[in-house]
């Protein structure tokens, strides 16, 4: 299979975990019988979920989405597509790095209101540990609805 999707990337700082349960119970809601890497998620596996417990590594580990066991199937033939209900599989990668990252800049800061955007516009960032993030969608988010939904629910995950 060749693969497929539209990837939108990010580094996130160490409160990743937290947002990913967040994330994945969001999508629950949505999906109340989600099926999480192939197996079906019931509400006592999503009571004691947690992010896996990584190791320092630049391998990415995966999380993959489908509604059902149809969508799952889906996946198998079609990829990351959209399916006939106007939605379809998509998947979260994340590495994590235990060591610093420093970066020059910051640039196109969104989603903060515009005095905290300015201050921090331009400015270095300092993490000590971080996550490198990939979420992977069925199109272009800026373009499909399903899509825009998924990565909305994940950045919104990380404002609670």
């Amino acid at each position: 299979m060749d693969l497929t999707g539209y990837p939108t990337d990010f580094v996130a700082d160490l409160g990743f975990p937290g947002a990913a349960r967040r994330f994945l119970e969001r999508r629950a809601r949505h999906w109340p019988r989600l099926f999480l890497n192939g197996v079906p998620l019931d509400d006592t596996a999503l009571g004691g979920w947690q992010l896996p417990e990584e190791p320092d590594t630049s391998e990415s580990s995966i999380l993959g989405f489908a509604r059902d066991a149809a969508m799952e199937q889906h996946w198998e033939d079609e990829g990351y597509a959209l399916d006939d209900t106007g939605e379809g599989p998509f998947a979260l990668f994340y590495s994590r790095y235990g060591r610093p990252l420093r970066a020059g800049a910051i640039t196109g800061v969104a989603g903060v209101p515009e005095q905290v955007a300015e201050s921090v516009e331009s400015i270095g960032l300092m993490l000590s540990g971080f996550f490198v993030v990939s979420l992977l969608t069925p199109d272009d988010p800026a373009t499909d609805p399903f899509s825009e939904s998924v990565l909305r629910d994940l950045r919104e995950s990380f404002a609670e």
